[in-house]
């Protein structure tokens, strides 16, 4: 166990919707950290940061203090040895610390900890007058070494395939050949690209979806596999974002949680308009689920997407083969019957518990529908840690089965997946050996059909070589 002298609460925020939170840190005489409370709360309300990243960004200074308090025994703080103790710090989390008992890290998370660190630092420095830890300083880029300059110009190229104001950058300090950078740096290594991400075998998708006698569970898995949903995206669905249209096909919409508009009926201020956080507060004193502390069993991450409707901020379902929108449909109308009919109106998402008793109807959790999935995967022999099986693997079999299968352009599988860059949706196009064998079998035998003369020359040639060696 982890040795520490600090611990993160998520303290509940009175004002605004139902779950809102702050995290705080708790220093070891039990004391508040108000500095770290003020910071929070700049975080929260001046920079929006979401409530994962305020959780990591106060749980990264809590481990600084463990550090400080426990392995520099609260060592006074000058210009000259303060920097050096967070390079220190940086060595105990990326090599691991016995004493402390951590456990070696990623050097990216290493890294996001020293900047959340020096984050916080500034902001003292800015409204406290407290000594920076690891202030920014102004640098040439003909100053860099060789591989901070081949970085910087790989960022460059970079964000001109996702910036539309990448032609601006010429006019910017950076396009100038100026940067600003902490002294204190880690170096990454270069990236290795994997040829493709694991995927969940195609040959048990049906076998998974058919292993579960729950119909909600069917349809969550039928969003993952053949809506290339993420396994959080599904619980953000209202029960109005799924309809069945005329010709019997099932229309699913992905709505932002927070910002996308929405209209509905009030029994006393008639039709209303705003956005989906608005209504949640309003008609239910309910906060968006992303939106929730770290700790609340009901919360669930938003990624963002490219939507198809950006002014609605909402994109339409695109299923991957046809009539999985007729076999959604059919699902649909069975749990609509069944399940969220004898649901009551205190929220209104789709997906529920189903379970009777104190808390049937309420929205499912991420974390059931993860059991959800492992329990369907070990009914058909499948486990956890075989290659893609996994709630994501769903999502990486979409993308690999547009890619590997449909041969779809990749500007079409990066629309249907809901791809804010190209670059994401790149990965899939590594085509995997299988296929590539496929391909060339399929490839000889429109050779031997359209050029037989040319085949057959390297036949006799085969056979030639073959009379010398015996």
């Amino acid at each position: 166990m982890r040795r520490t002298v600090h611990s993160v609460i998520e303290i509940p925020i009175a004002e605004g919707a139902k779950g809102s939170s702050i995290p705080i840190l708790i220093l070891e005489n039990g004391e508040i950290s108000l500095l770290c409370l003020a910071w929070a709360r700049d975080l929260m309300i001046s920079e929006e940061n979401s409530p994962p990243a305020l959780y990591q960004a106060i749980q990264g200074v809590g481990l600084f203090y463990d550090f400080y308090v426990l392995c520099q025994n609260r060592l006074p703080l000058s210009a000259e040895n303060v920097s050096w103790m967070l390079s220190r710090f940086l060595e105990a989390r990326q090599h691991g610390n016995e004493f402390l008992h951590w456990r070696p890290v990623r050097r990216k998370t290493a890294r996001n900890d020293v900047v959340r660190i020096s984050s916080f630092s500034l902001f003292c420095a800015k409204n406290f007058n407290h000594l920076p830890i690891n202030p920014p300083e102004k640098t040439l880029i003909k100053e860099m070494s060789f591989q901070d300059r081949a970085t910087y110009h790989q960022i460059l190229a970079m964000r001109e395939k996702w910036d539309p104001l990448s032609h601006l950058i010429p006019a910017t300090s950076m396009g100038q050949g100026i940067v600003y950078a902490s002294p204190l740096k880690i170096r990454n290594r270069s990236p290795s690209r994997t040829n493709m991400y694991d995927y969940f075998p195609p040959e048990k998708v049906w076998a998974l979806i058919n292993a579960t006698p729950s119909t909600r569970d069917k349809l969550f898995f039928l969003l993952m596999f053949f809506g290339a949903t993420r396994e959080s995206e599904p619980l953000h669905l209202y029960v109005t974002d799924v309809k069945v249209m005329s010709n019997g096909n099932a229309r699913v919409v992905l709505a932002d949680p927070i910002e996308a508009p929405y209209n509905w009926d009030d029994t006393f201020l008639g039709k209303r308009h705003g956005t989906r956080s608005f209504f949640l507060n309003e008609r239910y004193r309910l906060a968006p689920r992303n939106n929730l502390g770290m700790t609340d069993p009901l919360r669930s991450g938003w990624k963002g997407m490219e939507y198809s409707a950006p002014k609605r901020k909402e994109s339409e379902i695109e299923w991957l083969i046809p009539g999985v929108d007729k076999l959604f449909a059919h699902f649909h109308k069975r749990y609509m019957k069944t399940t969220r009919r004898y649901v009551e109106d205190t929220h209104p998402y789709y997906f529920v518990n189903e379970k009777e008793g104190a808390n049937f109807g309420k929205p499912v959790k991420l974390s059931n529908m993860i059991k959800a999935f492992y329990r369907a995967a070990k009914r058909i022999g499948l486990e956890p840690s075989d290659q893609g099986v996994n709630p994501h693997g769903a999502r990486h079999f979409f993308g690999h089965f547009c890619a590997s299968y449909l041969r779809l352009p990749i500007e079409t599988t990066k629309i249907m997946m809901r791809h804010v860059n190209l670059q994401s949706t790149e990965v899939y196009y590594s085509l995997s050996m299988a296929v590539v064998r496929e391909d060339l079998k399929k490839a000889h035998t429109r050779i031997s059909e359209e050029l037989p003369n040319f085949c057959a020359e390297a036949q006799k040639a085969l056979k030639k070589e073959s009379s010398h060696d015996d």
